[in-house]
């Protein structure tokens, strides 16, 4: 039942690029998904093409995440899960993130996939 996403966007610290790539790939992203909570973790990097002018890229790298929930108390659940084992030291930040700047989101799903077709197109 992986319904929600968890998108973070975040950036190394200058110069630390190829740690905080290493540390995230490797250690991170399966250390989240060892939580519970997350089902499957993915990794990008931003492109560098702005939607729009004005409109800025969030960060130079983003995770996502498809997290086993569908409402907001079960996202309270496994956001609280996740900020327990900073705690406890079941995961860790890298020193190498900048972690000021990391900007985050849990999404809950509001529709179904939606394809290019529309329903009652009358386009041919």
């Amino acid at each position: 039942m992986a319904g929600a996403l968890l998108v973070v966007f975040s950036n190394a610290l200058e110069g630390q690029d190829e740690e905080f790539n290493r540390w995230y790939t490797e250690v991170h992203v399966p250390d989240v998904i060892k939580l519970g909570g997350a089902t499957v973790g993915r990794r990008y990097k931003t492109a560098g093409v702005p939607l729009l002018p004005g409109i800025p890229e969030p960060g130079g790298y983003a995770a996502i995440y498809e997290v086993e929930a569908e409402t907001v108390e079960q996202i309270q659940a496994v956001a609280a899960s996740f900020g327990e084992s900073l705690v406890t030291g079941e995961a860790d930040i890298s020193p190498s993130m900048d972690l000021p700047s990391a900007q985050a989101a849990w999404l809950l799903p509001i529709s179904g996939p939606i394809t290019g077709a529309i329903s009652g197109d009358v386009r041919g």
